[in-house]
């Protein structure tokens, strides 16, 4: 196995504390989004110029459609934002890595 120096450490915990930050943070931000626009139906219907639909059960029946219809998509988009981002951020430091290797040896007095 091989050995892991201090920055490829330092990079591990970064990548652990990215992916469960932004899991937490982008589900609890999705899902009151997502409330917030059933909430917004159930005042879009209370608020009828007719007043037809006011405090009926199609209005809670509208908002508990969206609700369930959405139910997942928190967690997909959570574990989307959590995730992608390591192995591009990864990929990124390694390129810039062997690009400042790259140009360093090009400077190199050759001996």
């Amino acid at each position: 196995m091989a050995k892991l120096n201090g920055w490829k450490r330092l990079g591990i915990i970064a990548s652990v504390a990215w992916i469960l930050a932004s899991f937490v943070c982008t589900l609890v931000v999705v899902d009151d989004a997502l409330k917030a626009t059933a909430s917004g139906f159930t005042l879009r219907c209370e608020e009828a110029p007719d007043g037809s639909l006011r405090g009926s059960a199609k209005c809670d029946a509208l908002s508990t459609e969206y609700l369930a219809k959405t139910e997942y998509e928190p967690w997909i988009e959570a574990t989307v934002v959590a995730f992608v981002p390591v192995p591009l951020g990864w990929g990124f430091a390694y390129v810039v890595l062997f690009l400042v290797r790259w140009v360093k040896r090009g400077f190199a007095r050759p001996d």
